[in-house]
């Protein structure tokens, strides 16, 4: 080998050792990590905890959301579905829930006392009307006969026992009463006709109202007679099955028997027993009657017309 190859080698040995890149630390401060200029470990991903699901039935929280309350929009399960749904008036097809049913019962309380109160002022003040009326038209028809009297008693009592209605119709009709013919005894002739025609016309009007009218009360008094009973009773059948599900969601793998021992949560738990002779599914079926029975007493309640 001759000194110029040997001169070549050593370049390109030299050339292939520069080729090797080599790390350059950055100059100034390195940056910092962390507020106070602390190391910090690596941050890791933690998934959310919350999920977009609904959240659980308002009464069973464990349980899975399957419908709502038309009333209020609270979330029911199934088991609140079944029980609390509504077969007939306003909330037919729907599911109340046990809240708004409590208040129901409540709102059918206060509404029937509120009518019941009217209707005892409105029919004692049309008895005595009527009573009132019927001694004034006896003593008045008199002068006929005992006919007359009695005539004129069952006027007078019909025009007692609706008032209101005949005053207001027999003032409105007098500007009517006074009629110019040309001649004084056929005007006087004339208004004194139609004044005696209006009266009795009148008159058998109110008789019609005052029977109508004491036969409506008569039969909204007897509609309801028993509605606050029954609404209470279904109300408490309601509030077992609430407290039968609370117990037996709290006390699983105990069976139903060994709760309704003496002493025990559901001793004297109505739905419990009813579960207990007929099976739950009647049991059910019996509460969603009694919820359908709360609303349509409602209806009956409300469908009062003063």
């Amino acid at each position: 080998m001759d000194l110029n190859d040997f001169t070549s080698a050593e370049n390109k040995k030299v050339s292939s050792e520069n080729d090797i890149p080599t790390f350059t630390p950055p100059a100034g401060d390195a940056p910092k990590v962390g507020v106070d200029g602390k190391s910090k470990k690596a941050q890791t991903f933690t998934p959310p905890t919350t999920s977009n699901m609904d959240p659980g039935c308002y009464y069973h929280p464990e349980e899975r959301v399957v419908g709502h309350c038309a009333r209020c929009g609270k979330n029911l399960c199934r088991y609140c579905c079944d029980s609390f749904g509504v077969t007939g008036g306003e909330y037919a097809g729907k599911m109340l829930c046990y809240d708004c049913t409590t208040k129901l019962v409540k709102d059918n309380v206060e509404e029937l006392q509120k009518n019941h109160n009217y209707i005892h002022g409105q029919y004692t003040q049309c008895l005595v009307g009527c009573a009132i009326g019927g001694v004034i038209g006896f003593i008045w028809g008199l002068s006929g006969g005992i006919m007359g009297a009695l005539l004129y008693m069952v006027l007078c009592a019909a025009i007692g026992g609706s008032a209101s209605n005949f005053f207001h119709r027999f003032i409105a009709a007098i500007p009517g009463f006074f009629v110019s013919t040309g001649n004084m005894v056929i005007s006087i002739c004339v208004g004194l006709f139609k004044f005696i025609f209006c009266f009795f016309l009148y008159a058998i009007m109110a008789l019609f109202e005052t029977v109508k009218k004491i036969l409506y009360y008569r039969n909204y008094m007897a509609q309801t007679a028993d509605c606050l009973e029954k609404d209470s009773s279904a109300l408490q059948c309601i509030r077992d099955r609430m407290e039968y599900s609370r117990v037996m969601n709290e006390n699983r793998g105990m069976s139903l028997a060994d709760l309704m021992n003496e002493g025990s949560e559901l001793y004297n738990n109505s739905y419990a027993r009813m579960v207990q002779e007929q099976g739950e599914e009647k049991a059910e079926a019996f509460v969603s009657r009694c919820t359908t029975q709360i609303a349509e007493n409602g209806e009956i309640i409300r469908s009062f017309a003063a």
